[in-house]
């Protein structure tokens, strides 16, 4: 189950990692006419199509279940990247990405339901952690293949190859997932899916019912705010080879492989932070996600800096790589691990209705920045706009993250 869960995940992210990695040449191809500010449109429609999957997916992947789901929204985005490299128009590249990541938005609504049905709750933190491993390392994997791919084909062929690896992932995993442990002969985890041993408190709730409780829960609306916050702290991956090709004279092979570092940073502080997140007590886990981000701000003071200074493009792709992997080494763990707990915790069997709005929240807030960071740019010292924007976004993403996990330890005490 957790190799299914992990390989079907990679699979999605290879196909939204495809437009990242091809975003130099897009807009570098004349026939296309896409200006830095069009591309921030179709990352953003995308990204709408992520609020908009995260909205109902949660409500279907209960109702269906997460196996149901999760290989049907692995076809569709295969499907989707597939028609991507067909494109070659403006309004189609929005339509399809809007699509693509609607499809994708299923994923870790589904997962939560698997996990829940499959985990006991001492483990969810572990699980979570290995999970989420599969998205760091398929964006490192995916970003050197693609960024090799693109120095020996065009634009379309990356979208082709994304698709097709896709969709095989997709016939790989379909024998072997399972929704719950007595489709295989098997007895369900010792604990309910609650936590505590005893009854969960929506066990008999309806979705109007498990609305309101979501809605009068201060925790969830401070855990909707930090994972706004470090959405779009991750989302830096979108415009990140843009900026690495216009504003420190990196190549667009080389921009794609230094933005691999970024992801190869999330993916090694995931290994251990499942782990510790459940090691740790729930009130060390304040200072532990507070300080971790304070770490990010400093890795984006670093990037500004960078900026303003000449640096060689050796010297200046060095030090890309160092901070790159030292921002995701710091981020990911409070983009992961708080909100996929929480909602298992708090959510009950309604588990993917709360994660799918809390993420809708965090790609909410992405759709927003990826819309008006294509016009910052497009400005005199827009880069540099855009990086204090950022750091603004990582300041407040600690005081919420903090916030909510204190919160969360006083709640469980």
């Amino acid at each position: 189950m957790l190799a299914c869960m992990y390989v079907g995940y990679m699979g999605f992210i290879l196909s939204r990692t495809a437009i990242y990695v091809a975003s130099p040449a897009m807009v570098g191809d004349p026939e296309l006419g896409l200006t830095k500010t069009m591309f921030g449109a179709v990352l953003g429609w995308g990204t709408a199509g992520m609020v908009v999957g995260k909205l109902l997916s949660g409500v279907v992947a209960d109702r269906l279940g997460g196996r149901r789901v999760f290989l049907l929204a692995l076809s569709v985005t295969a499907a989707a990247a597939v028609a991507f490299g067909l494109a070659g128009g403006f309004a189609l590249f929005c339509f399809l990405n809007f699509t693509m990541l609607m499809a994708a938005a299923a994923g870790w609504p589904a997962m939560s339901k698997l996990i829940a049905a499959w985990y006991e709750p001492d483990r969810y933190g572990k699980v979570w952690g290995v999970i989420s491993t599969s998205s760091r390392l398929s964006s490192v994997l995916s970003t050197l293949l693609l960024g090799t791919l693109l120095a020996r084909m065009s634009w379309r062929g990356i979208f082709f190859a994304a698709g097709l690896l896709t969709a095989a992932v997709a016939v790989l995993i379909f024998v072997f997932l399972k929704g719950r442990p007595a489709d295989a002969g098997l007895p369900p985890p010792a604990v309910a899916a609650d936590g505590p041993a005893g009854p969960h408190r929506l066990d008999g709730a309806g979705l109007g019912e498990a609305l309101r409780y979501f809605a009068r829960s201060g925790r969830v609306w401070l855990m909707c705010v930090s994972i706004m916050c470090t959405t779009v702290l991750m989302e830096v991956i979108g415009f990140l080879p843009l900026y690495l090709k216009e504003t420190l004279a990196i190549s667009p092979a080389q921009a794609a492989t230094a933005s691999s570092v970024f992801p190869a940073g999330c993916f090694a502080a995931l290994l251990a932070g499942g782990w510790l997140y459940d090691r740790v007590s729930r009130a060390g886990r304040a200072p532990l996600l507070g300080g971790m981000l304070a770490l990010s701000a400093l890795c984006l003071g670093a990037l500004f800096v960078m900026g303003r200074v000449a640096l060689t493009p050796g010297a200046a792709f060095a030090a890309t790589v160092v901070v790159l992997f030292l921002y995701g080494l710091t981020v990911a763990p409070s983009y992961y691990l708080p909100m996929s707990v929480f909602s298992i915790e708090h959510g009950g069997k309604h588990c993917g209705v709360l994660i799918g709005l809390i993420d809708a929240a965090g790609y909410a807030a992405a759709m927003l920045y990826q819309f008006a960071g294509g016009v910052i740019i497009d400005r005199p010292g827009g880069w540099q706009s855009m990086l204090t924007l950022l750091l603004a976004t990582a300041v407040l993403a600690a005081v919420t993250t903090v916030w909510f996990a204190r919160r969360d330890a006083a709640a469980h005490a």
